[in-house]
């Protein structure tokens, strides 16, 4: 694009300041090699805080989409200055660039040795949380990886790997009645056996299926409604090039190895853009485009979910216990585990529920009845 056209190209990049998850510097550099116009947007929690209500109206349903609130700023600031942009989605689900997917096929070599020693394995359950934040964010994650890691095919683990919380958890937040229609001890077979019932996706690989499943139900269900919803909030067109049905025709084509080799996701497609690009540029982790939330609900940032939660009335809708989630919180700012996306997700649907209550509440039941159209994906 900067060499067919005699002006700059703009480049949108949204900053988190002194966060891990800050890119500015690396697009910037990026943006320079290419003769791009950078143009940063720095997002500060309160400002996030401020938006999250005008985010969730963009939506017509409980949207937890980790960049949902990114993307939405983001569009804002894009719509200032054009009318189309060009977008990335796609490339990570075509060519294997996402980390879970790596952990999917980590996971299928462990399982023959953790079905084996089965009864070791859960000796997991005893490691003991810690003063330090870092061992029991370790410790979670090790749980939910052992927990897919046993799972029956690929398409489980993508379950699995997409939810933003563990059955556990969910076990003992939700309502018993709502967690026994929405989750129950299955829920991932269900959700298998619903999606994926045609017997001949059993001879995939489980990393085909795992691929399979990104691009047919996370994709659309996901990223491409976030998008869409948050950039028309702003009358921005989000044009998404990796998605060309010829594209897309074509990559499914090419042998698994040259989208997954080793540790290195999109293989194919680093390789085509290395010539274009700085060197080292594609030396840094991945780290996806979302909010902070570890850091952001263990400060000032989780007064305003506890707000939401209560002021909305979300806290008496039926579907969650109020005092897990109130316990949730507490272990969240005292660093006993990462609860900060579903804080989010709670969140959200507290922004949803306080738009809902007003027109639709008419009896005592009424909270329940209301939602069960649209059920809240925690």
């Amino acid at each position: 694009m900067t060499r067919a056209t005699s002006h700059p190209i703009k480049a949108f990049t949204i900053g988190f300041p002194q966060s891990k998850i800050d890119e500015t510097d690396a697009a910037r550099r990026i943006a320079v090699h290419l003769g791009c116009e950078h143009i940063v947007l720095p997002m500060q929690p309160m400002a996030a805080a401020e938006i999250f209500p005008a985010v969730q109206r963009s939506f017509d349903e409980p949207c937890a989409a980790t960049a949902a609130v990114p993307i939405w700023y983001l569009s804002r600031l894009a719509a200032q200055h054009v009318k189309v942009v060009l977008c990335g989605e796609g490339a990570d689900e075509l060519f294997a660039g996402y980390k879970r997917q790596r952990k999917a096929q980590l996971m299928e070599r462990w399982r023959p040795i953790i079905r084996a020693v089965r009864p070791m394995a859960w000796l997991f359950d005893r490691l003991p949380r810690s003063s330090s934040r870092n061992w029991n964010y370790r410790r979670q994650n090790a749980l939910r990886m052992r927990d897919a890691a046993v799972l029956d095919s690929g398409f489980q683990r993508f379950f699995a790997g997409t939810q933003i919380t563990s059955p556990a958890l969910r076990a003992r937040i939700y309502n018993p009645a709502f967690w026994q229609r929405q989750d129950g001890s299955d829920g991932f077979a269900r959700l298998e056996a619903e999606y994926f019932a045609d017997p001949e996706l059993r001879a995939l690989a489980p990393l085909q299926q795992f691929l399979l499943a990104d691009l047919t139900v996370h994709m659309p269900g996901s990223l491409l409604n976030r998008l869409d919803r948050a950039s028309m909030a702003h009358s921005l067109e989000a044009r998404v090039p990796f998605l060309s049905h010829r594209f897309v025709d074509w990559s499914l084509t090419m042998p698994l190895d040259m989208k997954l080799r080793g540790k290195v996701g999109k293989y194919v497609l680093r390789k085509a853009a290395e010539p274009w690009l700085p060197p080292g540029s594609l030396d840094k982790r991945k780290l996806g485009f979302q909010l902070p939330f570890a850091e952001w609900f263990s400060g000032d940032f989780s007064d305003f979910a506890r707000d939401s939660w209560h002021a909305s009335g979300a806290s008496q809708s039926g579907y969650l216990e109020a005092k897990e989630v109130e316990a949730i919180a507490r272990e969240h700012r005292a660093g006993k585990a990462n609860h900060g996306r579903i804080l989010y997700a709670i969140t959200m649907f507290s922004c949803w529920w306080q738009d809902q209550k007003g027109p639709l509440e008419t009896g005592a039941n009424a909270p329940l009845a209301a939602g069960t159209a649209t059920q809240p994906q925690c």
